[in-house]
């Protein structure tokens, strides 16, 4: 697919709903930050083509991104210039995944899980490994502790183990979930886990003691709190996150492969009760693969190939920002000039595999 045929829609889609003074919706929006929502697209510039972008972020003034060509590869490139690679950090073959992504608050430092069970960090200056430490199973995702001082690491078999950097201390290890832990967020001292029951989870930090557990059903692809610590952003999908040759095949055929209200993007009031009901928001039609927030908006980003801007204050108002020819994989944010990082899995040499896009905010 040629770089302009990106397919960019800011047609507003309205869900139909109501709320009420004591519905989870109005404790949502009272604690919604404040900032005006994004007015559109402002630009937008392909970073990386040819290759299968598995995770990406934005840190100032860097963008980082995991791509498989013939290897893994951890690619560090200039946010304001992403056209432009300062260095390839070799991660090892194909046949283990590397399966998440997080950097430092000061965007120095980049830590990646893999597959073949090791967690690595880097200086992302320079591509110096820094640290490399083996887990017992696959690792599988990773969370940094607001003062950068923590990492938390999940694994395939349910088990979160937390490291102090300072010293490269783990500190402990507890049988968390009772499968694949698949997203970890950390906002002030509470840590938030999912996993592929369906099972969330939060906890005290640096203690792990937990806090609430919350069962559910299908498997939880990402979590994501708002800058605030108001609203908890949850994906459950009822489809299994697994690639399967079914499934290419069903693709071919048409992007929206599930029903809608399969993949359900739910919003929790903070502090999370274990009883309380979410607020479902719907419109993607295959597993939702990411979630980052810009302010008042959500972004995700889903196997259906589109990247979608919602805002909870507007009764669920979803934009579709970003369409592709191919999955995207994963999104993240960077407020300071509204920028949004997809990474996808390009089909072709031309097809984008880093897309970044920079929304249109009023001046404050």
């Amino acid at each position: 697919m040629d770089r302009s045929s990106i397919i960019l829609t800011l047609s507003f889609v309205f869900a139909a709903c109501g709320t009420t003074a004591s519905s989870p919706r109005a404790q949502l929006d009272a604690k919604s930050p404040a900032t005006t929502p994004s007015l559109g697209i402002n630009a937008v510039r392909v970073a990386s083509s040819g290759t299968l972008a598995y995770q990406v972020a934005l840190t100032d003034p860097h963008l980082l991104s995991v791509e498989l060509s013939t290897r893994f590869e951890l690619v560090v490139r200039r946010s304001e210039a992403p056209n432009k690679t300062l260095h390839r950090i070799d991660l090892g073959p194909p046949e283990y995944d590397v399966l998440d992504l997080v950097v430092s608050g000061d965007g120095t430092r980049a830590y990646v899980a893999s597959a073949a069970g090791w967690v690595r960090g880097y200086k992302v200056t320079t591509g110096e490994r820094l640290s490399e430490w083996r887990m017992g199973s696959s690792a599988t995702a990773l969370a940094l502790s607001d003062d950068d001082s923590y990492l938390v690491i999940g694994t395939e078999s349910g088990v979160l183990c937390l490291r102090r950097l300072g010293d490269s201390a783990q500190l402990q290890c507890v049988a968390a979930h009772p499968s694949r832990v698949s997203s970890l967020d950390i906002h002030s001292s509470q840590l938030t886990s999912g996993d592929w029951s369906g099972t969330v989870v939060r906890w005290s930090l640096p203690s792990l003691r937990e806090i609430v557990r919350r069962a559910g059903t299908g498997y939880i692809t990402d979590i994501a709190t708002s800058a605030n610590g108001g609203v908890l952003a949850v994906a459950r999908n009822r489809r299994s996150p697994i690639r399967t040759p079914e499934l290419n095949k069903d693709e071919k055929r048409s992007a929206n492969v599930d029903a809608d209200g399969h993949n359900t993007i739910e919003l929790y009031s903070l502090p999370l009760d274990g009883n309380a009901k979410p607020i479902p928001l719907h419109g993607h039609r295959s597993v939702i693969t990411a979630l980052a927030w810009m302010g008042p908006d959500l972004i995700s980003a889903s196997w259906d190939r589109s990247v979608r801007i919602w805002n909870p204050q507007e009764i669920g108002t979803a934009r579709e920002i970003l369409k592709l020819d191919h999955l995207v994989s994963d999104v993240a944010t960077a407020r300071l000039g509204g920028a949004v990082a997809a990474a996808g899995w390009a089909i072709d040499d031309d097809d984008p595999s880093i897309t970044v896009l920079r929304l249109l905010y009023p001046n404050p």
